[in-house]
């Protein structure tokens, strides 16, 4: 039985991890704008560039976009919507996410991640290994959290967000949209008086 076209933008350090995962499921090729259509990346091939997302549509209708930069993600989601893509979520079997959870399409969630029950996750988010979704939680659009982070019970993660290794969004805190959470620091609610 064949399997699915998927189209996996981004061929770089991440795309390569997370293509390892996409192919159990999916027949992958990537979309790279710094790779030249015709390279094979870990036995998959490139054939194309952003610009050729409207081409590609006629034989690829599945398309997750694994790139770090998350405005560059979101750009190129819209981009993609507007096409008509459909946006899959590559869960690792590693993986747990509650049925009580909430998640959005486009996700990436790598293996020994944790979403826990009534917690919620937007669209186009990286999780990578070992992050932890405490209950209750939200995590915004196109946000990236690094390896071993955890987001506590009722914080709240804005859209655009960047968490680095190992840190720790306490419980209640909010990281506002766009901010960037540097490695092995924790976010604390703030004290109202």
């Amino acid at each position: 039985m064949s399997k699915e076209k998927l189209l996996l933008v981004g061929a770089g350090g991440f795309g390569r991890v997370v293509s390892e995962l996409a192919r159990q499921s999916y027949d992958c090729a990537f979309v790279d704008d710094g790779v030249e259509v015709g390279n094979i990346v870990c036995d998959i091939p490139v054939v194309g560039h952003t610009v050729d997302l409207q081409k590609l549509f006629a034989e690829y209708k599945n398309l997750v976009i694994v790139i770090g930069n998350n405005t560059v993600r979101e750009r190129i989601y819209d981009i993609a919507k507007k096409i008509g893509y459909i946006f899959p979520n590559l869960i690792s079997p590693g993986a747990y996410i509650s049925p009580y959870a909430k998640l959005g399409w486009g996700c990436v969630i790598l293996n020994n991640a944790v979403v826990q029950n009534g917690s919620t996750i937007g669209n186009g988010v990286l999780l990578n290994p070992g992050v932890e979704i405490h209950h209750d939680s939200s995590v915004g659009n196109y946000d990236l959290i690094y390896t071993n982070s955890v987001v506590r019970t009722y914080a709240k993660v804005g859209k655009c967000v960047r968490i680095g290794s190992n840190v720790t969004i306490c419980n209640n805190a909010v990281v506002p949209d766009g901010a960037d959470v540097p490695d092995c620091t924790a976010v604390h609610p703030e004290v109202r008086e």
